[in-house]
């Protein structure tokens, strides 16, 4: 295997781990699948490589104090889910990929009757840029039916509640640009944790009951008087 294989592998690698999200079945198939085409590509060195760099990042999360930036970030996203604003961690790699997954769950939430305010995510691209220099955190977000006012509603909130915890943020006022988390030391280690679609999801049904019968019920009820 050749060593600028290996070089961008480990590259990836220490993102992956940094990012905190994926165990070590995940990382190793997500590397190796970056490196399908390369036919000599060395899956046990992969092994290894990760097992010593993740054992080493969760020795080092023990050292962290608490509440890390990303504790926050989850109670901030926690209270806006219960808000009914469909909020994601990690949500794919761009911008269409975390609009597709939000709408996903404003959907699936519509169908069993709850109606949302709109959504926000960061995605991978956002946390390269939270994890290098810059260290800052971009929060993508928007009304559920791309409405501006009520977009401009989402923001604000979304804003008010980082701000109550603890984030330093800057935003413009325009429905047009994300909002910034600054300055965010992020510090994550591997959970197995779904912060996403089930989270999300179980919050938000927890908090809100339907806004209306849902179809079952309705021909049921409608069965009923015919009797």
């Amino acid at each position: 295997m050749k060593q600028e294989i290996k070089d961008e592998a480990i590259e990836q690698l220490e993102k992956d781990i940094l990012f905190g999200f994926e165990n070590e079945d995940d990382l190793l198939d997500s590397i190796c699948a970056m490196f399908y085409d390369e036919s000599d590509f060395d899956e046990k060195w992969l092994k290894q490589e990760i097992d010593i760099r993740l054992k080493k990042h969760q020795a080092e999360s023990q050292q962290w104090e608490k509440p890390t930036d990303f504790d926050r970030l989850v109670k901030s996203f926690d209270e806006l889910n219960k808000n009914k604003i469909v909020s994601l961690h990690r949500a794919g790699y761009t911008k269409s990929d975390g609009e597709e997954d939000c709408y996903e769950i404003i959907t699936d939430l519509k169908e069993i009757g709850i109606s949302v305010k709109g959504y926000c995510y960061y995605h991978t691209q956002d946390l390269e840029r939270a994890i290098g220099e810059e260290k800052m955190l971009f929060i993508g977000f928007d009304s559920y039916n791309h409405d501006d006012e009520l977009a401009k509603e989402v923001a604000e909130k979304i804003v008010s509640v980082l701000t109550d915890n603890g984030f330093k943020t800057n935003w413009n006022g325009s429905v047009d640009s994300r909002i910034e988390i600054l300055n965010i030391d992020w510090k994550k280690t591997v959970d197995n944790i779904d912060y996403n679609y089930g989270r999300v999801f179980e919050i938000i049904k927890k908090y809100h009951k339907p806004e209306t019968e849902n179809t079952e019920e309705k021909r049921k009820n409608s069965f009923w008087k015919i009797w």
